[in-house]
């Protein structure tokens, strides 16, 4: 299930902005964004990175903060980062290769207060 930000419960499904091009505190603070490139070829190796809060940093105490950040491609799962709070900033470095092919890059990441966000970025992956 997929909830945009306004939705009755942040804490049930996934989380994802009403309107990317106009996004609410809330949603600045929790939106997982992937930076890497458009196009990759297959089998090479990339970088690629997801942070959460590009645009309002989002908290990192005991009583709020990121606690996972996932990435996918496509429903392919690629790693997964723990997060503590206090001692890590939400934001994930990696390089990565994609053997097969895929649409999209997909991070979710996981908020102890307000549930589960997800974001994505396309990407071809080139024989």
């Amino acid at each position: 299930m997929v909830n945009h930000a306004h939705a009755p419960s942040l804490l049930v499904g996934v989380n994802t902005p009403l309107d990317a091009q106009n996004l609410s505190d809330l949603e600045k603070r929790h939106l997982p964004v992937i930076t890497g490139p458009q196009s990759v070829k297959k089998d090479e190796f990339f970088d690629v990175q997801v942070v959460v809060g590009t645009s309002l940093a989002h908290p990192s105490d005991c009583g709020h903060f990121i606690m996972t950040i996932e990435l996918y491609a496509d429903d392919t799962f690629l790693a997964r980062v723990d997060l503590t709070p206090g001692s890590t900033a939400p934001r994930l470095t990696l390089r990565i290769r994609l053997r097969d092919p895929a649409r999209e890059l997909v991070a979710y990441c996981a908020c102890n207060v307000h549930g589960r966000w997800m974001g994505s970025k396309e990407i071809a992956v080139e024989p």
